[in-house]
Parts: structure tokens; sequence; C-alpha cells
């Protein structure tokens, strides 16, 4: 089972984009959300989930990719009802504003889905490197390079680790609740510092 935000081999039109132009507007999505009134989001919405179909990106696993934004939402909107009742049952219980920002969340995470799922680390390093020489005229050691690939990395890494830990404490007979986050998080964090080292060296023999 892939894990979240994982990349997936394809010959889409989307998968043969350039990289650089894929996170250029993974870049500028985001930027445009917040700087447009939601009827933008709104729009931009459904036409990520066309760019995903057309990516032959599978429906379950795009829907898999937006599963944080429900942690996201429950948190918002737990602020919002605990205002609600502080302020003695004054106003709306949900704004409008908390959800604008659930639905602008959701379309950048829709963004980024798309970005991770058809744009290979590899890609991404390439991409970021060739930048890196035109800016320094060829005398840089990329390392620049090399560290941005690795944090763009991070986020299909640590999702993949989570999987890997959860697979192996399910197989123990591990079970769900509070014990299962203590037990898993020190080894997340620690197998994903390890997983970071070791990557961050590959893309350096690559250089």
């Amino acid at each position: 089972m892939q894990s979240l935000f994982s990349y997936t081999k394809g010959n889409s039109i989307i998968h043969r984009a350039p990289a650089g132009l894929k996170l250029l507007l993974l870049l500028a999505i985001p930027i445009t959300l917040y700087l447009t009134p939601i009827q933008v989001c709104l729009t931009f919405i459904p036409v990520l989930f066309i760019v995903a179909l057309i990516s032959r990106i599978q429906v379950k696993l795009f829907l898999r990719d937006l599963r944080p934004i429900v942690i996201y939402s429950i948190m918002i909107l737990a602020i919002d009802v605990l205002s609600y009742v502080i302020s003695s049952k004054n106003g709306n219980i949900i704004t409008k504003t908390s959800l604008y920002m659930i639905l602008r969340l959701l379309c950048a995470i829709e963004a980024v889905s798309i970005f991770f799922r058809t744009t290979s680390i590899y890609e991404t390093t390439d991409c970021l490197q060739r930048i890196e020489g035109v800016l320094t005229f060829g005398k840089s050691k990329l390392i620049a390079s090399s560290m941005l690939s690795l944090f763009l990395s991070f986020l299909p890494q640590i999702f993949a680790t989570w999987r890997d830990l959860e697979l192996a404490y399910r197989a123990r007979g591990g079970k769900k609740g509070p014990d299962k986050i203590i037990t898993l998080l020190p080894r997340l964090i620690s197998s994903s510092i390890k997983k970071a080292d070791t990557t961050f060296l590959a893309l350096l023999n690559r250089s």
C-alpha cells in the first residue's frame, strides 16, 4: 500500500511536464489562493481534481492524500466552537473565515498531492541543481539545491516511515489508541532523521 504523497509512476502529460514548471505552480497556487476571493479557490478545487484524473492518479490514492485536511478542519472548527461558547454564544458557531481557510487548505493539499504523485525526487533535484548552477555560473557545489530537495522529499518520506512503523506495530498485535502514538512517535522521529541523512548523502553522490 502506497503512503500519502508518494510518487506514482506514469506517462501522463502531467508526469512528462517539466519539474520546474510544476514546482513553480506548487509555490504559486497557495499564494494565489490567499490573495484572491474565495470564488477562485472554489474554481481551483474541481480543476485540480480533473488534473489528478488526467495524471491517472487513482482516485482512492488522491482522496487518501486529502485526509490531513480532516485533522486541520477539526482543529479549526474546534477553535470556532470554543470561541462561541466562551463568548456567551454570540455570533455564528462556524465563521466564514474558518470555512474559507479549510477550502483554501483543501485546494493547496490537492496541488501538493498532484506534485508529489507525478514528480520524483530525482526530477526535482535535477531541476533545482540546474537552476542553482545557472544562478551561480556553475561555481556552486549544489548544496543549496540538495538541501531544498531534501526538504521537499521530507513530507512523503515521513508518511512512508509512519506507514512502515504502523504495519510493524499491527503485526505485533498493537492496538489503536494513545499507546500507539506513544510507542510509534519516538520511532518515527528517529527513523525520519536517519532516512533524511541517508537521502541527503544519496543526493550529494548524484550531484
